[in-house]
């Protein structure tokens, strides 16, 4: 997580990847922006601001192949089906399930967190260089890392990780299972009918400031500046297609199970506040593939329902489509992992594209295996620790926590610790107690 503050100078140089990626046309502002950076600190801000603005206001070229609607009408419009399932399971089912879930998104969390940053910075080769070096490839299991100082300093690992522990009797605080937990608290207080304008209530209540990274960061402060919903995602925001947003989406399927569009339509308006297009679409994909994991056997019909809730012509549709189509033709996951850094690496590690292609990897090569899957999300690099807990999550749900392999799930202890006001440390049971009750008061 991040401790410091974001500057606008550090924000307009990621705006201008941001923009060209969104199919602006960007010409002269590499310029603009390289022009400033000598400047004094104070004014280096107050031009950056300016430029972000500019940037933020230019609009998408005609010629850009790709159309990305951002309020959920204009999405409706660009949609062909709107799915629901009928769902006839009995309670035991059903919480199992749940349990499955949340015991599902924790442990994936806690197989990929200590390797996030780590992923970032060296990549996939370094991920799999790492784990052959210490015997553990291909990883099916948690990382001691009680390693030789040597090992270390080769791959340029944090110290900090010998600390590391799968013995502590919970789970890690991480804001991927904080924000699961925080919509807990959102859909208990306002109900079925929450606003954005809750969401943002829920986190200047519930979460502090730097408990949250990147897009949250900037909405966070936009929304203390009383610039609300949906201008908090956009007020200098170069971050709002990034991963934030997904890893949100996942209390939406649990709580709508069989109705897809529903949990998606959640997951939308959690997503404004700080994210926009593809950084939205992430969340109501995820959102609907949990809603619909209550029914399907098969990864890929899970991954098509989440599809058809998000814009036909949009970047992310086109790019999870083709990892399933690559995955007809290629056996080896590693080479469609190849193909996914070779056509979208040039996305940030961080953002929603590309981690989501490695989440539809996961799934489909892991075959419903839940250790195989959360561990092809982990060796796959990228972010780590978001990506194999969105795929843990999934997995759960469809599993069931009775079927969850024991050796991710008893360092659990059936208990987590988080960040999120008066949920210091739960009892993950507990949550998917709350979980249920929810479902049981529509």
């Amino acid at each position: 997580m991040q401790t410091r503050y974001l500057t606008n100078w550090e924000r307009v140089q990621l705006e201008l990847i941001q923009a060209k990626e969104e199919g602006k046309d960007i010409k002269d502002y590499d310029e603009k922006v390289k022009s400033i950076e000598n400047e004094p600190y104070e004014n280096r801000e107050k031009y950056s601001g300016a430029l972000l603005d500019e940037l933020n206001n230019l609009p998408v070229k005609d010629d850009f192949p790709f159309n990305e609607p951002n309020t959920l009408e204009e999405i409706k419009n660009n949609i062909s089906e709107f799915p629901k399932m009928d769902i006839c399971i009995d309670d035991e089912i059903i919480y199992d399930k749940i349990y499955g879930a949340w015991l599902g998104r924790i442990a994936g969390n806690w197989l990929g967190q200590p390797l996030e940053s780590y992923s970032m910075t060296m990549g996939k080769n370094n991920i799999k260089a790492f784990l052959i070096e210490i015997g553990k490839l291909p990883l099916n299991e948690y990382i001691d890392f009680n390693l030789d100082d040597k090992i270390y300093r080769k791959f340029r690992l944090d110290n900090n990780l010998k600390k590391y522990s799968y013995n502590e009797g919970h789970s890690p605080e991480d804001d991927d299972i904080n924000y699961t937990v925080l919509c807990l608290e959102i859909a208990k207080k306002y109900g079925k009918n929450f606003t954005s304008e809750d969401v943002a209530e829920a986190w200047l209540n519930n979460l502090p400031i730097l408990h949250t990274c990147t897009a949250e960061r900037v909405a966070y402060s936009n929304l203390c500046q009383l610039i609300m919903p949906p201008k908090s995602a956009i007020y200098r925001n170069p971050y709002r297609e990034w991963i934030g947003a997904m890893i949100r989406g996942d209390l939406w399927g649990y709580i709508n199970p069989g109705d897809p569009w529903r949990a998606a339509e959640y997951g939308y308006r959690d997503a404004s506040i700080s994210h926009t297009r593809n950084g939205i679409y992430g969340e109501m994909f995820i959102s609907a593939m949990l809603a619909s994991a209550y029914l399907f056997d098969n990864p890929i019909d899970v991954i098509n329902t989440g599809l058809s809730v998000i814009p036909k012509e949009s970047r992310l549709k086109v790019a999870i489509q083709d990892v399933i189509n690559w995955s007809k033709i290629e056996p080896d996951w590693e080479k469609c992992l190849n193909k996914i850094y070779e056509k979208y690496g040039h996305y940030n590690t961080t953002h929603t594209i590309n981690n989501a292609c490695i989440v539809a990897l996961s799934l489909i090569y892991g075959n419903k295996d839940f250790g195989k899957s959360i561990c092809l999300a982990v060796m796959s690099g990228l972010d780590t620790d978001c990506n194999a807990a969105t795929v843990g999550s999934i997995l759960g749900l469809m599993i069931g926590a009775k079927k969850l392999p024991a050796k991710f799930i008893q360092p659990i202890c059936d208990t987590a610790m988080t960040g999120v006001y008066k949920y210091n440390v739960v009892k993950v049971s507990d949550l998917a107690k709350e979980t249920l009750n929810l479902i049981k008061k529509d």
